[in-house]
């Protein structure tokens, strides 16, 4: 394990409820370095973690569509089951669908 300390930095947080870090709380979550001295720190959603464990952390949950970040710094958009013998208005499902992404794309900077 090497340790370091990065002084003079600016680090951007996106976070599902604090606004502020909080002292002493662990945060679950990705932190890339954006260029030399700017970090950028997204927390993911709280979800319970699956029994194998998370790799790549959700930042969007949902109804329709989550967000992911991938480890090679991209993200995935997935979209959730839809049960094709329930009567759907197309063009409203499309929408919110629509809509939802529009909420997760805000995330991204």
């Amino acid at each position: 394990m090497k340790k370091n300390i990065n002084l003079c930095i600016d680090l951007k947080t996106i976070m599902q409820e604090d606004a502020l870090l909080n002292p002493g709380q662990c945060y679950r979550g990705v932190l890339s370095r954006t260029s030399e001295d700017q970090y950028l720190f997204e927390e993911e959603t709280h979800k319970p973690v699956d029994r194998h464990g998370r790799r790549n952390p959700k930042l969007f949950d949902g109804r329709y569509v989550s967000l992911v970040h991938m480890q090679n710094g991209k993200y995935q958009v997935h979209m959730r089951t839809i049960d094709a013998s329930a009567n759907l208005d197309r063009k409203d499902l499309a929408f919110q669908v629509y809509s939802e992404l529009l909420d997760a794309f805000t995330i991204i900077d």
